[in-house]
């Protein structure tokens, strides 16, 4: 009997040892934590780019995509090689009295508010007009040349398709699209106004896409923004945290330990973190972003956010720990951050990388950034799946890495 109580006292013993050892780190590391933000609040700069910056950033492309949204006509010269005599082959005689189409047509450009008619060639009478067109098109002064050719007149007046060209300025690809779908419109007010034959209905299916009363450009630069902006912050926010000069070796006199000090900078710049998040998405959804699934889908996208900018904080805290000096610190961030940059699927799509490549690139995390959050708001996907379980992946062995690193890492104290 005696064995039996001597032993469950000193099992209580042990947990009471347990549980006094356990509540005295978790002092340590919440006054720690209590530090860190004292020290942050003496960093304004810091806290302005964490906490005040990325809405700002959201707000300011909410009113560019708003401005983007209104019409702004393209300007365009026509050249005209159309002519009003017609030879009849069987009798080789020329008729000139038809109707001129390409005044039709001119007419349904006039109408179009996609298209502002800067320069109109006769190239009956010009024989360099569409030289001349080329040369405003090079420099800049129109954005799009309509070429009506010699037989537009003489193919519709026979039932047959007239052919308009479009030399649209390719230089940059972004507003192709928009040229070509001006051009489509002045063609549609044509064919509609007088009455030609074919005509066409286009029924379009358009899955997942931005309702028209949302503002598509805004929600389109916000799937391209988002993982940009979080991992980029939260890293730039963190890369310094260790490596400053003074404060771990000051703090290595007290009885914090290194995995304390190091836990206490994780909590920290998380719980800013998880502020920064809300704060963005609030800004976001004010300015007319599109939540497929509503509530379900805001949780989702808070919590792909918050993993991104997570992975960054960890990434950063890495890097921190590695450096020796805040120059090397800020030089190992700029190099990985332009390899995760270049691999991140956004330039070059990740299919068509070499094999080895590939493979470089699902490992590192803003090449699962855009697919998370285009799958939130666009299709309505859970966030939990591939690109999170990568997130976390790629988080977790961070984490585990500072831990060691600065287990074993010197300090001058």
């Amino acid at each position: 009997m005696v064995n039996v109580k001597n032993n469950h006292s000193n099992s209580s013993k042990i947990r009471e040892g347990i549980f006094s050892r356990l509540e005295r780190r978790i002092f340590r590391i919440l006054r720690q934590v209590k530090k860190e933000f004292q020290l942050m609040r003496t960093d304004k700069i810091n806290l302005f780019i964490a906490l005040i910056v990325p809405p700002l950033i959201i707000w300011l492309f909410g009113m560019m995509s708003t401005s983007a949204s209104k019409v702004v006509p393209i300007k365009i010269a026509v050249v005209n090689y159309d002519s009003n005599s017609y030879i009849n082959q069987d009798n080789y005689t020329i008729i000139t009295t038809w109707d001129n189409y390409s005044k039709m047509y001119l007419e349904a450009v006039e109408k179009s508010k996609y298209i502002d008619l800067k320069e109109y060639y006769d190239a009956s009478k010009d024989i360099y007009a569409m030289e001349t067109a080329r040369d405003k098109l090079r420099d800049g002064k129109i954005e799009c040349i309509i070429v009506i050719p010699v037989e537009f007149s003489e193919f519709l007046t026979t039932g047959l398709p007239g052919i308009i060209e479009c030399v649209p300025d390719t230089s940059n690809a972004v507003y192709i699209q928009d040229r070509l779908n001006a051009v489509e419109d002045s063609i549609d007010i044509f064919v509609e106004d007088n009455n030609l034959d074919p005509k066409y209905v286009s029924m379009e299916y358009q899955e997942f896409s931005i309702p028209s009363n949302y503002n598509f450009r805004f929600n389109y630069n916000m799937t391209m923004l988002f993982s940009f902006m979080v991992f980029g912050i939260s890293t730039v926010l963190s890369i310094l945290v260790v490596v400053q000069e003074k404060p771990i070796p000051r703090l290595l006199l007290t009885p914090a330990k290194r995995y304390e000090i190091l836990t206490s900078k994780f909590l920290t710049y998380t719980i800013v973190l998880a502020l920064q998040i809300f704060l963005i998405l609030t800004s976001a959804i004010l300015n007319g972003l599109y939540l497929r699934n509503g509530l379900l889908s805001a949780i989702d996208l808070y919590i792909a956010l918050f993993m991104l900018g997570f992975v960054g904080l960890s990434m950063g805290i890495f890097i921190s720990t590695v450096s020796k000096t805040k120059t090397e610190a800020n030089q190992l961030f700029f190099a990985a951050f332009i390899v995760i940059l270049l691999l991140s699927g956004i330039f070059v799509p990740l299919g068509s990388m070499p094999e080895y490549l590939q493979i470089i690139a699902y490992i590192l995390p803003l090449s699962h950034g855009e697919p998370i959050i285009r799958g939130i708001l666009s299709k309505g996907k859970s966030v939990v799946g591939f690109d999170f379980f990568c997130l976390l992946g790629v988080s977790v062995v961070c984490i585990f890495l500072s831990f060691v690193i600065i287990k074993r890492k010197r300090y001058e104290v």
